[in-house]
């Protein structure tokens, strides 16, 4: 899939871009097909000799044989809008961090419920909770930030799980300013098999226990009150599986006893919640047409919270630090 990063970096419209390739030191088809890349003048190729093994060991050896005034991460399958990092980075002469959007590409069942599960568990929730909160995500794709603010938080911690939701309160407590930019959105390619989509789904959410419970063991006394809401709104984050799993049961206990209209209004709004979201998205270009996959969402928040309920308890009991890979191929 690194035609896909690197292609669509090259053809960006900020003219002042280098393009750097981390590859692990064990991954020689990753390094051959980068080093394709490397006769451009504009692309370098790494090989993560100093931090192998992690996404965000990558990101800061990246970060630290590079200079600029500017850092941007995005993953190797990500198709990225040519216009994203001029709007990106004229919005930082206003604030520290800008977070874009990222579209999973609906071109299959699963891949579609990994497309409306984004829409909603993503694009939507996080907009009700920056509302409520002011916690705003800045995660480890489709970002540019200030090598000040990067450097300020200490980059990303290589021994979490979901090194983005950690670095997004690293920011949030470093009261660093981090505004989204959703014009111009990035695309990538979804979880293509049940399995994947399990497991992918699996690793975010211990990863998020993970990060609660740094939250909550790794500080002695409140330095702000964003010290104090952070674990709250992870915990919620983490805990609000629960509470969308047993809306089922309460669900089938009103359609047993025949009041089967109680449950249409709510399933009514989450429907068109994600119909509204996939016809912007269509309407700008992002995807072709609109299909009916946006039905499923009353079924895809159970299985999503089941998968959470699993990685909390695993975390608690059994885990033991193991990673899941997903694969992707384009």
């Amino acid at each position: 899939v690194l035609h896909r990063g690197v292609g669509s970096r090259l053809v960006s419209r900020y003219e002042d871009l280098q393009v750097v390739v981390v590859a692990e030191p064990d991954d020689e088809p990753a390094i051959e097909r980068a080093r394709e890349y490397a006769g451009d003048e504009r692309v370098e190729v790494l090989v993560n000799t100093r931090y192998p093994g992690s996404k965000a060991g990558a990101v800061n050896y990246a970060a630290e044989v590079t200079d600029s005034e500017y850092l941007a991460v995005f993953d190797a399958d990500e198709r990225v809008d040519p216009r994203f990092l001029s709007a990106a980075t004229a919005k930082l002469e206003d604030c520290d961090v800008v977070q874009g959007r990222t579209i999973p590409e609906p071109d299959g069942l699963v891949e579609t419920v990994a497309y409306y599960e984004s829409a909603v568990l993503g694009d939507l929730s996080q907009r009700l909770l920056t509302a409520v909160t002011d916690f705003t995500m800045a995660a480890s794709r489709t970002i540019v930030m200030r090598r000040a603010a990067f450097e300020e938080v200490g980059g990303y911690d290589s021994e979490m799980l979901t090194e983005d939701y950690d670095f997004a309160f690293a920011c949030y407590e470093a009261n660093l300013n981090v505004v989204e930019q959703f014009s111009y959105a990035s695309t990538i390619e979804g979880a293509h098999s049940v399995r994947d989509w399990w497991g992918q789904r699996k690793r975010w959410m211990t990863g998020y226990a993970q990060v609660l419970h740094s939250l909550v063991t790794d500080r002695v006394w409140p330095k702000n009150y964003r010290s104090v809401s952070s674990p709250l709104i992870c915990a919620g984050s983490v805990f609000g599986n629960l509470f969308m799993l047993s809306l089922v049961s309460k669900a089938a206990v009103l359609v047993i006893n025949g009041s089967t209209s109680w449950i249409i209004l709510p399933a009514s709004t989450l429907i068109a919640s994600a119909l509204a979201v996939r016809v912007y998205d269509a309407h700008f270009g992002r995807l072709d047409g609109i299909g009916v996959g946006y039905l499923m969402m009353p079924i895809v928040l159970p299985l999503y919270s089941l998968a959470g309920i699993k990685a909390f308890v695993e975390y608690v009991l059994t885990w033991d630090g193991e990673w899941y890979s997903v694969a992707k191929g384009a």
